[in-house]
């Protein structure tokens, strides 16, 4: 499995903006290469930047669509989980958003694909897939 940070899904969405042919194939490639991971922070802030960008339908219809899709498990956090991405957040001076992301990638031994891979970078214990190249 491979967890979908919310900006590559979130650039896939943005016409016009200069990463979307890669967002979009670094998606679909990650489609096939098994199943993907997305949680409640990833389609929250899909839906707040989207419906910024395209309108609350557009965002709307999004987060239904990765709900649906046939490869993508749906991961939720337990307290504990939570409690660790809280150690994560204070011990990395990461956000907490990211900070549970990176957790759940950690329990589940999953890389993350992002465009965030400063904030990701610090966490050796997890694999960054960055979304382009960063110099």
């Amino acid at each position: 499995m491979i967890i979908i940070d919310s900006n590559v899904l979130i650039f896939g969405e943005t016409f016009g903006a200069p990463e979307r042919d890669l967002a979009i194939a670094k998606y679909k490639h990650a489609i096939e290469q098994g199943r993907i991971g997305i949680n409640v922070i990833i389609l929250s802030e899909v839906f707040h930047k989207v419906q910024k960008i395209n309108g609350r339908e557009s965002a709307s219809l999004r987060v239904r669509d990765l709900l649906n899709e046939p490869a993508a498990d749906f991961l939720e956090f337990t307290a504990d989980v939570v409690i660790r991405a809280a150690k994560l957040a204070r011990d990395f001076q990461m956000s907490i958003n990211d900070a549970l992301i990176a957790q759940q990638a950690f329990e589940t031994d999953s890389p993350v694909l992002t465009d965030n891979v400063k904030d990701f970078r610090k966490i050796k214990s997890i694999k960054v897939i960055p979304l382009r190249d960063h110099a």
